[in-house]
């Protein structure tokens, strides 16, 4: 009993800290937003940024998804608070000057350190992390246990993670926190579950290629040739909508026609920006090539423009990340019970497709798959 007392006093510590790490992550991101919306010339400042950010990361020592996942599955401490303070700055620095990126991936690897202060299972952080940064604290919990291996899961394990999801979430909403409200207005009926699960096959290919971009950016373009590369297509295309988060571009995905072209432009330079080494999640601009993409498939597939925008949201995320389960239960505190049938055939038919495709790719490159 006093074990069980002691590891719930150590999530309850974890999820305090990782909500208000979130919390000042949203706030500091709206700042950042709006001061690069005012000063579109700060976008000449991101190779410098990203230069700043990796010599920070060398210097502190932090490490970031890899190091966590390495010790939830092998505990050696390589995850240490300085990770929460490293990955806040990197993507504040990166929003700042108008890199496409996100912020699942801060939220969820201070979120981990945190935890990891406090004495906490890291996975607790992960979901108190994940679920105050988007205010969907089930999918939390699932994310946290799905992206670390359900298998490994147990029910204390669970309790906690679910406990520290939602004590995190109502942490930041108590310091203010807001989140963006998406709505689906228009719904098909009960059939179209077989044309949610062929869009997920798209919506799967696009995570795939959005993988395949960033690896490749990654061997061959460092973060300064990256930064100068991203600022220069923003700068001479006037492009601005495809910076930052690009919240206003998925918002817009659920009333109006977006251009056809406006999902591989968001996909394009999310890749070289977080592949080329900057820091921020990946999460918001993938909601966004998901939306858009869904958007842009609603003519020719005869389906509602923001039901399908609603599906490729979640399902692209779920592709990319390999969270199917975390991703529909996303759909459902976004949307509403009524898209659950929907949103578990376009996710777990997107994660199969991605899943498919990396495979035969690395077959046919004669390289085992990850």
């Amino acid at each position: 009993m006093g074990s069980w007392a002691a590891g719930l006093a150590r999530a309850l510590v974890a999820a305090i800290l990782a909500g208000s790490a979130s919390a000042l992550l949203l706030w500091s991101l709206d700042r950042a937003g709006e001061w690069f919306a005012a000063h579109h010339g700060m976008v000449w400042l991101l190779p410098a940024a990203g230069w700043l950010t990796q010599w920070f990361y060398r210097q502190t020592g932090a490490g970031g998804m890899v190091e966590i996942l390495a010790d939830i599955r092998e505990p050696r401490q390589r995850v240490t608070w300085r990770m929460a303070p490293a990955v806040l700055t990197g993507t504040i620095l990166t929003h700042l000057c108008g890199g496409s990126a996100g912020r699942e991936g801060t939220a969820v690897q201070a979120g981990a350190a945190l935890a990891g202060r406090a004495g906490a299972d890291l996975r607790v952080g992960i979901a108190a992390g994940f679920g105050s940064v988007f205010g969907t604290p089930w999918a939390g919990l699932f994310y946290a246990l799905e992206i670390a291996g359900l298998r490994t899961a147990t029910p204390a394990l669970a309790t906690l993670c679910l406990l520290g999801a939602f004590a995190g979430d109502r942490v930041a909403q108590a310091w203010g926190a807001h989140h963006t409200v998406y709505r689906i207005q228009h719904w098909p009926a009960w059939w179209a579950i077989g044309w949610a699960a062929a869009a997920g096959l798209l919506f799967g290919l696009a995570a795939w290629s959005y993988h395949l971009l960033t690896d490749v950016v990654k061997r061959y373009i460092p973060v300064i040739a990256g930064g100068l590369l991203v600022a220069t297509v923003l700068y001479s295309t006037q492009a601005w909508q495809f910076s930052g988060l690009g919240v206003p571009g998925i918002s817009a995905a659920f009333v109006a026609p977006a251009a056809p072209g406006d999902w591989l432009a968001k996909l394009s330079l999310t890749a070289v920006t977080v592949g080329s080494g900057f820091r921020g999640g990946e999460a918001t601009p993938l909601f966004f090539v998901g939306a858009t993409l869904g958007n842009a498939l609603s003519q020719p597939l005869g389906m509602p423009m923001d039901w399908l925008a609603g599906l490729g949201f979640v399902a692209v995320f779920a592709a990319a990340t390999r969270t199917p389960l975390a991703s529909s239960v996303m759909a459902a505190e976004l949307f509403g019970p009524a898209v659950i049938p929907f949103a578990l055939a376009a996710c777990f038919s997107a994660d199969a497709a991605a899943r498919t495709a990396q495979r035969l790719w690395h077959r046919s490159a004669g390289s085992p798959a990850r």
